[in-house]
């Protein structure tokens, strides 16, 4: 009688607390790994998407300097500011990412609008441009030289 009350008292227990440990151990290590990743995963998703914005503003200037030679209208001369590049919009970029004109500043990290920079576009008077940016993904400022441009000099916010 007394074996089966015994028997009978093993069958009604839980977990003990070092399972209970063990399990919540367990998530947490599972709960990091899932955050470092998707850290990383929305960095890089940023900085593509900077470097997409980049892209577009160089292709739309290539264009229209090309164009105006292609239509006798013009000599290929770049746009000396952000006005004079026709056909562009602010909803040609996501999120509505406004180029800014070089001599307001240079790309900083500080710059950065939901993790994504803004576009900053030099002209090298008409003969280059510098597109710049900031680079989520190495930390450092990205660059985009157009024409007889070969430099960007942060310091000064100079195409050279």
């Amino acid at each position: 009688m007394i074996l089966n009350k015994i028997k009978s008292n093993r069958k009604d227990r839980g977990f003990t607390i070092v399972e209970l440990l063990v399990v919540i151990v367990v998530i947490g290590i599972l709960a990091a790994i899932t955050i470092v990743s998707y850290t990383g995963f929305t960095t890089r998703a940023k900085a593509s998407q900077t470097q997409a914005n980049a892209n577009s503003v160089m292709q739309v200037v290539a264009a229209q300097t090309a164009d105006s030679v292609a239509n006798g209208g013009g000599n290929g001369a770049f746009p000396t500011t952000i006005a004079a590049i026709t056909g562009y919009t602010s909803t040609a970029l996501p999120n509505g990412v406004v180029p800014v004109l070089a001599t307001a500043g240079h790309p900083v990290v500080g710059d950065l609008v939901n993790g994504v920079s803004p576009i900053y576009y030099a002209p090298l008077g008409t003969t280059g441009a510098c597109i710049s940016y900031w680079d989520t993904g190495t930390g450092l400022p990205g660059k985009i030289f157009l024409g007889a441009a070969v430099a960007y000099n942060a310091g000064t916010a100079a195409c050279t």
